[in-house]
């Protein structure tokens, strides 16, 4: 699958991570939307339902983790990615959808290539379930 036939949305609440990660993901050629909270995340799940999305843990409103739960029962389809400041292994509701401990990222990364690996992975792995 060619980058730009793999849509992505990244929800995160700081301004700058979502900005530089975007624009790191745009320049690799894939179609990237993004939203600030949960509660627009889902909305965007429900409108596009992109191939992978990239949630922080820590969204005003809801957690990361359960963006994500509502989020897969709007699109069931979509890989996701986690990306926090902290350490955190995913719960047995995530591991059900089909998350493990290499679906999480720590904050900062540093090496943005590694970003682009991991959704290539989830797009893989997505394929296969």
């Amino acid at each position: 699958m060619d980058n730009a036939d793999i849509s992505i949305l990244l929800v995160d609440d700081d301004e700058m991570i979502r900005d530089c990660v975007k624009a790191y993901l745009d320049d690799e050629g894939f179609s990237v939307h993004s939203a600030d909270c949960g509660e627009s995340g889902l909305e965007s799940i429900a409108s596009i339902c992109p191939v992978v999305c990239i949630s922080d843990m820590r969204l005003p409103g809801m957690s990361g983790e359960e963006f994500i739960i509502r989020a897969h029962a709007l699109c069931p389809t979509t890989g996701y990615l986690l990306h926090t400041g902290m350490l955190y292994s995913p719960s047995d509701e995530l591991r059900t959808i089909g998350m493990t401990a290499d679906d999480v990222l720590l904050k900062p990364i540093h090496d943005l290539a590694k970003l682009v690996v991991k959704i290539k992975n989830v797009v893989v792995t997505g394929s296969k379930k």
